[in-house]
């Protein structure tokens, strides 16, 4: 496909998803079971995806003057940041870092979420991406202003992790431990 084409351009929304449990068997052997109500993260106001590396370089110094010769990848991650309008008590538990008990919070009593999760983007203009994560992690990622004049909108960060299977199943998440992206034609 040739890089420069109008049938590359994109509008669209991302929605998210995210299930308690690590490699969860629907996000890869069914997606469409996996994007239910109960794993929704609702109403995703904006989205964004976030891959950072750290690099390491090394320098050789000849006659006072450093020169770089080499430049090594030292720390990789991708994070999901996004912010979400939806103020519902999953929602709102996963944002304090709470469990809930009978809809009363328990505010920092799980202070790691850890799970699976999947990335949808559907559009009618460009192609829609399906992101299987089948290890990550939930938190927020700022504030939430308590405003009387707009919607109430939290910051969140869902950070992808690398996916180990200590008894060596699971082939698929093995074969690609920070998930599988795919791009509609």
């Amino acid at each position: 496909m040739s890089t420069i084409n109008p049938e590359n351009y994109t509008v669209g929304q991302g929605s998210l998803y995210f299930n308690t449990n690590i490699a969860n068997a629907s996000l890869d052997a069914s997606p469409l079971e996996f994007r239910n109500a109960n794993n929704s993260l609702g109403n995703i106001v904006n989205i964004e995806i976030n891959p950072e590396v750290t690099y390491l370089e090394h320098f050789v110094t000849q006659n006072g003057k450093r020169v770089k010769d080499k430049i090594v990848e030292q720390q990789v991650s991708v994070m999901v940041n996004f912010t979400f309008d939806e103020m519902n008590e999953d929602n709102l538990a996963r944002f304090l870092f709470a469990t809930e008990s009978a809809s009363v919070l328990s505010v920092l009593s799980s202070t790691t979420d850890e799970g699976s999760g999947m990335l949808y983007t559907t559009t009618d203009v460009g192609r829609d991406l399906l992101w299987k994560i089948p290890k990550c992690s939930l938190r927020p990622d700022g504030a939430l202003p308590l405003n009387a004049e707009d919607w109430w909108q939290a910051p969140m960060v869902l950070e992808v992790l690398r996916y180990q299977s200590a008894d060596g199943s699971n082939a698929t998440w093995l074969a690609n431990p920070f998930g599988t992206l795919t791009i509609s034609e």
